[in-house]
């Protein structure tokens, strides 16, 4: 029982290319024992058995494809034309005539079907414009070639008794018959290879996935074309004179013959046993998804069905989101196609077109994976809940750091200018003044001021270093280490500024380590190193204090910690008891 991709044909409808195919066997069989050539006969016979036994199994087994019934047909035109040039009847035969009369049309119909067949692999239908109008012209040249030949059909020397005259001749003229007979081969060796060459292109325009579909069909359609052509061009040199007829032309035609007879029906059977192995993995997946986290099951899936392109996305209210709960954007571009599971959908698959021929392995992996796909739709919004609690994390820290920045400026443009008229205001005083008692109030008065300016300054300093806004992250750092009244030994590797919110949160790590050291690590030395690389900053401070440093233990460290999370990073801490301590912050600064 085969695996249904749509409604199967009726047991008349598939009866009747086998019921005509085995009366045009009978016939051949016993026209060509009791007067044609036995072996010729057989072969011709078995050709022709192969493409309508493959034809009929083929569309039983797949009738959404229209291969099965192209490979019938191909297979009664054969044994047709073989009836009227395979088996060398000769022409004083009862009803040679009438064989002639329908073996002349079917022999220029092999070829266009034969096209029909490697171009529209597998489906059965054309997919472009190049294709259908190829097509087209071949049979349009197939069907000219057949009246033409009908029409001046006569006796040549080199066909020895078994060419016979057409029932419709029209025009006796033996040279003339030859001439345009081998114009219409040559027209379809020309269309041969002009398929050929859309069957290479269309592997290379093709995904992973349907090149390996069309990888067998289309080296048979290399070797046979080859042949075909080979063979055509040898027989139009016998016409044209150059060469004599020779047992090397009935070698090639049976080599064509059964080249296309095999490797066709051998391409759809691989399809077949294709379907059925990943039919037996959708079974397999069943078990896998009981080990299989909800992150993973889009990868499950893509291997079951071999395709690498797959994605899996669910509708959300703010859009489609993939497993990782990542906002996602279907391919508009036809690359890939969308199917919807369930109704509303709760899932969409995104994937090769070629999977749209296997409508029911589709149908039978989504209903393998449904529960898994539920679970992983929840896993993704709760992703894309956290993604976007990280963003407005990162919005509100970038908006602190712009409100840090204006207050910075407001402090050194403002109240710092102001006090610093002032103290230029009590220099002019100092002037004016006379008395002691009058300029000691002054002198005060100044150092009252540059203790407010100085102290104002440090404020300023604190909430964003003007060094840090202007020369960038590695001076501030320097400035930072001169000024922690430690020995810092310091190595920094940024050669690039980098996001503001970055280079801020970095200071603010190295600030609170040192101090710490300083307050708790009895003004140990320590090493600063900052490394900016592949996307990422890297800031270590490490010393040689007590340790037992944690976030819990210090709110500097909780804070730390929390400002480094809010830019989408990393902050390690290692502190064993009487072992130091190591701050290790990571940085995304792509």
């Amino acid at each position: 029982m085969g695996i249904p991709g749509g409604s199967a044909p009726s047991t008349r409808l598939l009866l009747l290319p086998g019921t005509l195919g085995a009366g045009l066997i009978g016939l051949s069989l016993w026209l060509g024992l009791s007067h044609g050539t036995p072996l010729r006969c057989f072969s011709g016979v078995a050709v022709g058995l192969c493409f309508v036994s493959a034809g009929i199994a083929a569309w039983r087994l797949r009738p959404r494809s229209r291969t099965g019934p192209w490979m019938a047909l191909l297979g009664l035109v054969v044994l047709t034309s073989h009836l009227n040039d395979g088996l060398m009847l000769p022409t004083s035969m009862s009803g040679r005539e009438l064989i002639t009369l329908f073996g002349t049309p079917a022999n220029w119909l092999q070829v266009p079907v034969a096209e029909l067949l490697f171009l529209a692999y597998p489906s059965g239908r054309l997919r472009t414009t190049a294709e259908r109008r190829l097509v087209t012209g071949a049979f349009a040249l197939g069907a000219v070639a057949a009246m033409v030949m009908l029409a001046t059909k006569t006796p040549v020397p080199i066909c020895g008794g078994w060419c016979g005259p057409s029932p419709l001749q029209l025009v006796a003229d033996p040279q003339l018959y030859l001439r345009l007979r081998s114009v219409f081969m040559t027209g379809t060796v020309v269309l041969a290879a002009a398929a050929l060459a859309l069957l290479i292109r269309r592997g290379i325009r093709s995904t992973p996935r349907q090149r390996r579909l069309l990888r067998l069909i289309t080296l048979a359609a290399g070797l046979t074309v080859l042949l075909f052509a080979a063979t055509q061009l040898f027989i139009v040199a016998v016409y044209t004179g150059r060469t004599g007829i020779t047992p090397t032309v009935f070698l090639f035609e049976t080599l064509t013959s059964w080249l296309a007879a095999i490797t066709l029906p051998l391409a759809f059977l691989a399809g077949l046993l294709r379907q059925r192995l990943a039919f037996a993995s959708v079974g397999t997946l069943v078990g896998r998804l009981e080990h299989v986290a909800a992150n993973t099951v889009e990868a499950a899936l893509a291997e079951t069905l071999r395709d690498p392109t797959l994605r899996v996305a669910f509708p959300t209210e703010q859009g489609w989101i993939d497993v990782s709960g990542h906002l996602f954007h279907p391919p508009s571009d036809g690359s890939q196609l969308l199917t919807p599971l369930g109704d509303p959908p709760v899932a969409v698959l995104v994937h090769d077109p070629s999977l749209s021929e296997d409508r029911q392995l589709l149908d039978a992996a989504a209903t393998a994976v449904r529960l898994s796909l539920e679970n992983a739709r929840l896993h993704a919004q709760v992703q894309a809940q956290l993604t976007e609690v990280r963003a407005s994390r990162q919005r509100i820290a970038t908006a602190a750091d712009t409100e840090r920045q204006r207050l910075e400026r407001d402090l050194h443009d403002g109240a710092q200018q102001r006090l610093l008229g002032i103290g230029l205001t009590l220099g002019l005083l100092r002037n004016r003044v006379r008395g002691t008692t009058g300029r000691r109030l002054v002198d005060e008065l100044e150092r009252e001021l540059c203790t407010a300016i100085g102290e104002l300054r440090d404020l300023a300093h604190g909430i964003r270093p003007a060094v840090l806004t202007d020369q960038g992250l590695a001076p501030a750092l320097a400035g930072l280490a001169r000024r922690s009244g430690i020995c810092v030994h310091l190595d920094v590797q940024v050669t690039e500024r980098l996001d503001p919110l970055v280079e801020i949160t970095a200071y603010y790590v190295v600030s609170e380590a040192l101090q710490n050291i300083v307050k708790h690590a009895d003004r140990a030395d320590a090493c600063v190193r900052a490394v900016h690389r592949a996307g990422w900053l890297v800031v270590e401070i490490s010393d040689e204090g007590p340790g037992g440093a944690t976030t819990a233990s210090s709110s500097g460290l909780s804070g730390l910690a929390d400002r480094v999370t809010a830019v989408g990073g990393q902050l390690q801490i290692t502190s064993p008891p009487c072992g130091g301590t190591h701050l290790r912050a990571e940085l995304p600064c792509a």
